[in-house]
């Protein structure tokens, strides 16, 4: 059974113009489905002429969270209007958490990560007992 996709409505503002490109995928749920997820955005980004290696670092962090602390994800990416939206939707109800900072840690680093490289992110609902993280950046 698919993710319920979140309402991403209101993210963009209403007078942005129709979206560059836009793809929702479900990949596996192995290190190989994250990578397949990864090179599509960036064959995307490519084709337009965008850079990326910013927007693959935040997919590949989100898409990787989910896996982790969720399950069955499925993923959103829309460029519009020059900005990229990339939202992750799992089926897990747990909460979306930073971690405390340590220097020996080898995880932990992920939200952190995401407030590096997006100008806006949060978590909406998406489904019954679902979430999505979304990101938004500004393509270059």
């Amino acid at each position: 059974m698919p993710v319920p996709q979140p309402s991403l409505s209101g993210i963009f503002r209403p007078d942005d113009e129709q979206p560059t490109f836009r793809f929702d995928v479900r990949p596996e749920a192995t290190p190989a489905g994250v990578g397949g997820v990864r090179r599509l955005l960036r064959d995307a980004l490519t084709a337009v002429r965008l850079d990326h290696d910013s927007p693959c670092l935040l997919l590949t962090e989100l898409l990787t969270n989910a896996l982790v602390h969720g399950c069955d994800p499925s993923v959103v990416v829309e460029l519009r209007a020059g900005r990229l939206l990339i939202a992750v939707a799992d089926r897990s109800p747990a909460q979306v958490e930073r971690r405390a900072e340590s220097p020996t840690s080898t995880n932990g680093r992920g939200i952190l990560l995401v407030e590096a490289l997006a100008e806006a992110w949060g978590v909406i609902p998406a489904g019954a007992r679902g979430k999505a993280v979304w990101a938004l950046m500004t393509a270059a």
